[in-house]
């Protein structure tokens, strides 16, 4: 009997562009959900930072807020979650030969005008024992509103640089630009390997 998934309709919405209320689980459908529900919970504490502390006060919230964030998916999912990009804020991110490969083949894409997966896509699958690891990966594109943060240094308000200076001062995440790969999403997804299939 295949089990169903109940999420919440509007971290769904953000995943996988489709308004549905229950989902088939497959190490997929979960992945794309974790990174929907991760982007959606970090979009409303910057959202909250900003108003109260305008953009250099809340530089520190990817820093301060995703860490608690990611566990509590990780524990709530059963998966592991990840930040990473080609250029980092924070050098604690740094991709892994397998996510740098993969970051640089999505950044070529981007390019030459390719579109890119719009859920979580599988780009590792391994066996090792009785345990079948799944890696996916969901793009992060640069918005518009990422621009004061992220964006080319003559559009970065002066206190937000005095702000990075401070905090990141190996920072490498700005010079985007609208609509580049600003990073990914890495998501693992280990499942026990039925004994039926083991023997096969």
């Amino acid at each position: 009997m295949k089990k169903s998934l109940i999420l919440p309709v509007t971290g769904l919405f953000i995943a996988v562009s489709t308004p549905l209320l229950a989902v088939e689980v497959t190490p997929q459908t979960k992945a794309t959900a974790v990174a929907g529900r991760l982007n959606l919970e970090m979009r409303k504490k910057l959202t909250l930072a900003i108003q109260q502390n305008g953009l250099a006060g809340s530089l520190n919230v990817c820093a301060k807020e995703a860490p608690a964030v990611i566990a509590d998916l990780e524990k709530q999912f059963g998966v592991t979650i990840k930040r990473t990009a080609l250029r980092l804020r924070n050098p604690a991110n740094a991709p892994d030969a397998a996510e740098k490969q993969l970051l640089e083949k999505l950044d070529g894409m981007v390019k030459r005008g390719e579109p890119l997966p719009q859920d979580a896509a599988l780009f590792s699958d391994s066996v090792s024992g009785k345990i079948r690891t799944l890696r996916f990966a969901k793009p992060v594109m640069m918005q518009a509103n990422c621009v004061g943060c992220h964006g080319p240094t003559e559009k970065i308000p002066a206190d937000v640089k005095q702000a990075l200076a401070a905090g990141y001062p190996k920072d490498k995440a700005v010079g985007f630009k609208e609509g580049e790969l600003r990073g990914i999403i890495s998501i693992t997804v280990k499942e026990d390997i039925p004994e039926d299939k083991e023997k096969k």
